[in-house]
């Protein structure tokens, strides 16, 4: 009798406690591989500001202000500041911002972002274009998930161009389910994760080998502002 009492209070012990996450999303179990994680290096010295290296790209430490260069005129504006990432060859300009919804009333928005109540902040990041494509601008569209949303690994934001969609998603899942533990970012093209960040103390870095050129300059420079955030 004792023995069944305590493998009861074990077993309840068990269901109600939260598990680490050791799993990763079915989409994306062949990003997250050795070979395609970027090392991610800080510098942040007594007589430095912080920037960070990755891959091929560098930043130059960030600017707390909103750049001229970028044209930006929402009215309500918090934490802005800008900053530029660097490969061998060029430097993007990534301008990064907090902003209520309603700044983009009239502007298509996907539903997850469209159903956000209008005074809700979103994360906002405007990418210069790269030398290829000058002219081409793109920006990146955050909400602030929820708990549950990150324990499902659901779409909450959008990084995009003219003509191209990025759906980024966010989850838990090297953490702790129903925590903000370890929060990751994905980037996904036509379903299939390319990209990934985990801000934080210890930050990690992860771009699939198949993303072309010019795609990986624009994820190196929206990761660069998510690790800067």
């Amino acid at each position: 009798m004792h023995i069944s009492l305590l493998q009861s209070f074990v077993a309840a012990v068990l269901c109600f406690a939260s598990p680490v996450n050791t799993t990763t999303p079915a989409a994306a179990q062949d990003l997250y591989t050795d070979d395609q994680e970027w090392k991610v290096e800080i510098s942040d010295g007594w007589f430095s500001a912080k920037t960070f290296h990755y891959g091929a790209y560098t930043t130059t430490a960030r600017k707390n202000s909103v750049a001229s260069a970028t044209n930006i005129t929402f009215k309500n504006v918090e934490n802005p500041f800008n900053f530029l990432v660097k490969d061998s060859s060029e430097q993007i300009l990534v301008q990064a911002l907090s902003t209520p919804r309603v700044s983009f009333s009239g502007r298509a928005l996907p539903d997850w972002l469209e159903k956000t109540p209008p005074t809700n902040p979103l994360f906002y990041i405007l990418i210069n274009g790269t030398q290829s494509n000058p002219l081409v601008r793109w920006e990146l569209l955050l909400k602030n998930p929820h708990y549950l949303e990150l324990n499902d690994n659901k779409p909450i934001g959008i990084l995009r161009s003219p003509d191209t969609e990025i759906r980024v998603t966010a989850h838990n899942r090297f953490g702790i389910v129903n925590s903000y533990e370890k929060v990751c970012y994905e980037f996904h093209i036509k379903g299939n994760a390319v990209a990934a960040v985990m801000p934080g103390e210890q930050p990690r870095v992860w771009v699939s080998k198949r993303v072309k050129a010019d795609t990986e300059k624009v994820l190196a420079a929206a990761i660069g502002a998510l690790l800067f955030r």
